[in-house]
């Protein structure tokens, strides 16, 4: 059985830090590096592109739920999302970008250094299987 990711914000599933920093062994310069989502539950894939992808069930009595990450770097995110309704909030609780009610989406933003939640939503009572993929790019 699948645990489902979190319904509020407050139990929003730890996907990680999204774009660590750390110092070259050569050079002790810092080095800005983009890894792929550490999800502690659920089903998720991850890599060192920067790419993560999930697939969760939503609807019925589970209508939202939630991811929460950071970055170090300033960041463009891509989130792409099929069968749910998306949306990047800051720490702040505002809305960065979102789907406008709609159930694909294909958002793309700048986001500079901080906290950040997905949060992926339906107004189905019939549950249903959604799909989203994050990719971050490091903004040079």
């Amino acid at each position: 059985m699948q645990t489902d990711m979190g319904n509020n914000r407050s139990r929003a599933w730890n996907m990680g830090t999204l774009a660590k920093r750390r110092k070259n062994r050569k050079t002790g310069e810092s080095v800005d590096i983009l890894t792929g989502a550490d999800w502690n539950e659920g089903m998720a894939s991850k890599n060192r592109s920067g790419v993560s992808t999930i697939s969760e069930s939503i609807g019925g009595d589970d209508i939202t739920d939630w991811a929460r990450f950071k970055v170090n770097v300033p960041v463009q995110v891509n989130l792409v999302t099929d069968n749910a309704i998306a949306a990047i909030v800051n720490s702040s609780r505002s809305v960065v970008v979102d789907s406008s009610d709609g159930y694909s989406s294909n958002l793309t933003t700048t986001l500079e250094p901080g906290v950040y939640f997905l949060q992926f939503s339906t107004e189905s009572s019939i549950e249903s299987l959604f799909t989203s993929k994050l990719t971050l790019t490091q903004v040079s």
